[in-house]
C-alpha cells in the first residue's frame, strides 16, 4: 500500500513499479476507492510503452493460459473509449475474415462504457461465451475462429469492472485489454481512440515476443473526432509494427481508396438491439433490409487491413483488397461458428 501513497502515479513509472502497482490493483484486499482514485490519476496522462508492457506482463502472469494458435491468426480489436457509439466494426470484421481464409482468435469483453461490447454482440448472435478450451481449439481448426471471453481468462480483473463502471471514464484497462489476448496471436489490428496513444500502444506491441506484425490505427470522423478504428469519414493514421520495430506513420484517405463519405450517423447504433440488427443485416448481404452500406464499407476497410497483415503486404494495393472484402459483404457470409444444436464439422 505504501507504493500508492508515496509514488506520484502522474509521473512515468519504472517497469518494476508499474508491475507492482498492477499487482496491487488486482489484490482483493486493496481498497476499491483507492484503486479508483489511482486509475483516475493515471487517466490524466498518456502512458508510456514500457508501462503498458509492464502492466500487461503482470496481468499475463495470473491469466488462464491458452495454447498456441495458428501462425497466421489475427486479433482485431479496439481500445474503446471514443464515445462514437458506432456498430461493432472490429467484431464484424473478425467474423468476416475467416470466410476470406484468415484464422481469427479474438479476445473481448462486455461493454464497460460503450453501447455494445464485442462479447455482448457475440452472445446476442448465440455464441457460447463459456466454450471450453478444447472446443475452441477445434473451432480454430475447423472454422478458423474462436472468441476468448476475457473474464474466463482474467478472473482477477472481475472486481475492477465495477470500479471502472463507477468512474465512467476510459481507464488504463481500455488500453490493456488489446494487449491481453491469452492466445497471443502473431498478428493484430489494433484501433486506438486517441491519436497520442498510437506510439505507446505500438511500442508496447513491439515488445511482445509473440507478435510478428500489427497495424495500430486511429481514425477521424467527419467532425475530426477520434475513432478507435480505421475511418471511412476522415483520415486514418497507421503505425505498422513488425518484428519488434515501429515504422513511420502512414495516412489513409477514404477518397483515395474509393470510399465516399457516409451520411450523418450512418455508422452509429443506439443500443444493443440495433447493433444486433446491423450485424444480422451485414451477415445476410446487400439484399437484406437491415444491410447498411456505410457499415459494410467500414467493416470492409478493417477486414482489408487484416488481410494485408495476414498476407504480409503492407499497405500497398489496399484499394484492391478493399474491393475484395466489400464484394464479400455484398454477397453475405456465414457465421464462423456453430449455433446451439447445430452440428460442428
Amino acid at each position: 500500500m505504501t507504493l500508492l501513497t508515496t509514488h506520484n502515479p502522474i509521473r512515468p513509472l519504472p517497469e518494476p513499479t508499474a508491475s507492482e502497482l498492477m499487482r496491487i490493483f488486482i489484490d482483493q484486499d486493496t481498497d476499491a476507492l483507492l484503486v479508483g482514485a489511482c486509475l483516475a490519476l493515471l487517466a490524466q496522462r498518456v502512458p508510456e510503452a514500457h508501462e503498458l508492457a509492464a502492466f500487461a506482463d503482470a496481468l499475463a502472469e495470473v491469466a488462464v493460459p491458452f495454447p498456441a494458435v495458428p501462425e497466421g491468426a489475427i486479433d482485431v480489436v479496439g481500445t474503446g473509449g471514443d464515445g462514437a457509439s458506432t456498430a461493432n466494426l472490429s467484431t464484424l470484421a473478425a467474423l468476416l475474415l475467416p470466410s476470406l481464409g484468415v484464422p481469427v482468435v479474438k479476445h473481448g469483453n462486455r461493454a464497460a462504457t460503450g453501447v455494445c461490447g464485442s462479447a455482448d454482440l457475440m452472445e446476442a448472435l448465440a455464441y457460447d461465451l463459456a466454450r471450453p478450451i478444447p472446443d475452441l481449439l477445434e473451432d480454430i481448426r475447423a472454422r478458423k475462429f474462436a472468441f476468448l471471453f476475457a473474464p474466463g481468462y482474467h478472473p482477477l480483473l472481475g472486481r475492477l469492472r465495477e470500479i471502472r463502471k463507477r468512474l465512467g471514464i476510459p481507464t488504463i484497462f481500455n488500453l490493456l485489454g488489446p494487449l491481453l489476448n491469452p492466445g497471443h496471436p502473431p498478428l493484430q489490428l489494433l484501433g486506438v481512440a486517441r491519436e497520442e496513444l498510437m506510439a505507446p500502444m505500438a511500442g508496447a506491441l513491439a515488445r511482445r515476443s509473440s507478435l510478428r506484425r500489427a497495424f495500430v490505427v486511429h481514425g477521424k470522423d467527419a467532425e475530426g473526432r477520434g475513432l478507435d478504428e480505421a475511418s471511412i469519414e476522415g483520415p486514418t493514421s497507421i503505425l505498422a509494427v513488425a518484428e519488434g520495430t515501429v515504422a513511420a506513420r502512414q495516412v489513409l484517405v477514404p477518397r483515395e481508396l474509393g470510399l465516399l463519405p457516409p451520411s450523418r450517423d450512418a455508422l452509429r447504433v443506439a443500443d444493443r438491439a440495433e447493433a444486433l440488427a446491423v450485424a444480422r443485416g451485414l451477415l445476410a448481404g446487400s439484399a437484406h433490409q437491415d444491410f447498411r452500406p456505410a457499415v459494410a464499407d467500414a467493416v470492409a476497410l478493417q477486414a482489408a487491413l487484416g488481410l494485408h497483415l495476414h498476407r504480409n503486404e503492407g499497405l500497398a494495393g489496399l484499394a484492391a483488397t478493399l474491393r475484395e472484402t466489400r464484394e464479400q459483404l455484398d454477397r453475405g457470409f456465414p457465421l464462423p461458428f456453430a449455433l446451439p444444436g447445430e452440428s460442428r464439422p
